[in-house]
């Protein structure tokens, strides 16, 4: 089973069948064109989301509605796969990141979409929770807030030698953690917010306890994206191709 997907209450033992039972629901929506296809959404209420790309190369991925914003240069690597420069409020680029992008097939074929609002969030494949930041810089040596994006070391060094992905390893401080259930399947997770290296949400699998608050989760996590508030028109300039569906 593809982990990400535990990690928002999708526990599938195939992504197909993932896919089968979201049209099944009836509730799929066209979010834009692609090459003579379609981008096609399911959003669960719990804030799940899959996207399937209805065109070749054919793609079907997940993601998250995060509740927290922040702002980046979007650069897409392929149709869906975004190389991110994650900005501060002045402009200046905090840290870069490889993710999935939810709109990320209408602007593979533009060029870099600056200033994009953004709601990131990390689907947790593993795991580690410290008491508090003294606990893991003691465990780990390190402090707390990194997020490593071997994806991006790998576009901005420009080297062929691999091939990028979303997968990320991070560590954060957890400011608020809830229980979610997800309608499509009736299982549980856990969503986060947290402070780590920029504003970004985390959906674990479901575990029994929540995370308290100012303990922190290190691990490694399949990072996704979503555009809310597209800049300089259309949909990160797509244009009249995307209906945003009121993102």
């Amino acid at each position: 089973m593809s982990t990400d997907l535990k990690s928002i209450g999708l526990g599938f033992d195939r992504w197909q069948d993932a896919v089968e039972a979201a049209i099944a629901t009836n509730q799929l929506a066209v979010i834009g064109e692609i090459r003579g296809g379609q981008l096609i959404q399911y959003t669960d209420a719990s804030g799940a989301l899959i996207n399937i790309m209805a065109v070749e190369p054919y793609a079907t991925f997940a993601g998250f509605e995060s509740l927290t914003q922040t702002y980046g240069n979007v650069t897409m690597v392929n149709d869906v796969l975004a190389y991110c420069e994650v900005l501060d409020p002045n402009g200046k680029v905090m840290t870069a990141v490889t993710m999935n992008l939810a709109q990320g097939p209408l602007l593979a074929e533009l060029d870099t979409q600056e200033w994009q609002q953004l709601g990131i969030a990390a689907l947790v494949v593993d795991q580690q929770t410290y008491a508090d930041a003294e606990a893991y810089e003691q465990a780990t040596g390190t402090p707390v807030g990194l997020l490593v994006s071997e994806g991006a070391q790998v576009v901005a060094s420009g080297s062929g030698a691999s091939v990028p992905d979303a997968s990320a390893e991070f560590s954060a401080r957890v400011l608020d953690a809830e229980h979610r259930h997800n309608q499509l399947t009736g299982q549980r997770f856990i969503h986060a917010t947290v402070d780590g290296a920029f504003p970004f949400d985390l959906c674990l699998p479901d575990a029994a306890e929540l995370p308290a608050r100012n303990s922190v989760i290190a691990g490694t996590a399949v990072m996704t994206a979503m555009i809310l508030s597209p800049m300089g028109g259309g949909c990160g300039g797509c244009g009249g191709n995307c209906a945003c569906g009121g993102h």
